[in-house]
């Protein structure tokens, strides 16, 4: 699967999570809620479909770039890597952030392992025996305690295509202070 047909899964598993928003306009407009008749409750005109919404995303996500209050300084992008989405949300009922980080990088997949590995173990994490890697090509797992007694756990799995390395870091950390 080329680096393409892969960034189209990934967005696609982005948009899974994306909701149109309960109050939006629903009319052809996009501001009367009325159809090209101007009665609100005439069926669409023959052979045309009703005007669907939008989707709009989370807030907690956005594609191209690192989303606002994502922890760089914890989860950081390695050199020549091209972010393709990021995520960052809190856990409900616990001092961390769920975070996602999707990448695509010219760098081998050994590479994009040592980046990470060295960078986690700088951070204070430590580095633990995963399982076997299944479809990737490479992985790595890493935690560590906070001071507040929460384990902050990340997961960096490599997908290497023929042209690219797809690189998805996804788990939980404190969020930045």
């Amino acid at each position: 699967m080329g680096a393409t047909a892969a960034a189209a899964c990934l967005a696609l598993g982005l948009l899974a999570g994306c909701s149109a928003p309960a109050d939006s306009p629903t009319g052809p407009d996009r501001g009367t809620g009325a159809t090209p008749s101007g009665d609100a409750s005439a069926p669409p005109p023959e052979g045309l479909s009703p005007v669907a919404d939008m989707p709009s995303f989370d807030a907690s996500s956005v594609a191209g770039s690192l989303v606002e209050g994502f922890p760089a300084d914890v989860v950081p992008v390695p050199p020549e890597a091209q972010v393709l989405a990021s995520s960052a949300a809190d856990v409900e009922g616990q001092p961390l952030r769920q975070v996602t980080l999707n990448l695509s990088s010219t760098a081998s997949v050994q590479e994009i392992l040592d980046f990470y590995s060295q960078t986690m173990a700088a951070a204070g994490f430590t580095a633990v025996e995963g399982s076997s890697t299944g479809g990737l090509s490479g992985q790595a797992a890493f935690n560590r305690a906070t001071p507040e007694g929460a384990t902050e756990t990340l997961f960096v799995g490599v997908l290497d295509t023929e042209d690219a390395r797809l690189v998805t870091v996804s788990g939980q950390v404190a969020p930045p202070a």
